[in-house]
């Protein structure tokens, strides 16, 4: 790989954990905007964008685009499904504690590896990180006095949690 390929792959890299990192503040400061009028604009804005590509890059570009159609239908279900809950999630709990849950999926990435095919056994090491992690989730989700400060909206936490699991 030559130089100038490896700079513009590490400048897309950058650009893709920003945007990642911005979601959650884009998110809440869309708070005005229904959730599914906000997946259809990022998708509406993602498809606008890879049109775009295709026209500066022409044929050569589609040519990368052939997968299997069960993939396409998987990868298009799992980004729509993740960003719907995504976008609900911070609407009916607060945006920190909605944020707090949807980002347990490394701690599921522990635990449910092991029940992959050629994944190894999950040892007690495994389960004490993956106990402690969801321990300081919870501890988060206290307040001072040691109790939940707020009436529970089940549907919003249930939203967040999809993502984890998406």
């Amino acid at each position: 790989m030559t130089r100038q390929r490896q700079a513009q792959a590490t400048a897309i890299k950058l650009l893709a954990i920003g945007l990642w990192s911005g979601l959650a503040l884009s998110t809440v400061a869309a708070a005005g905007i229904p959730p599914f009028q906000l997946l259809a604009l990022s998708f509406g804005v993602a498809f606008a964008s890879g049109m775009i590509a295709l026209v500066v890059q022409g044929r050569r570009a589609l040519s990368r685009l052939r997968q299997p159609r069960d993939a396409w239908v998987l990868a298009f279900l799992a980004i729509f499904l993740y960003h719907a809950l995504y976008f609900y999630a911070p609407s009916a709990v607060p945006a920190a504690q909605a944020n707090l849950v949807a980002y347990l999926w490394p701690l599921l990435i522990v635990l449910f590896s092991a029940l992959a095919p050629g994944g190894g056994r999950l040892r007690l090491r495994h389960l004490a990180g993956a106990a402690l992690g969801l321990a300081g989730a919870v501890l988060l989700f206290l307040d001072e006095d040691g109790a939940s400060g707020r009436t529970v909206n089940g549907i919003g936490y249930l939203a967040a949690l999809g993502c984890a699991l998406i």
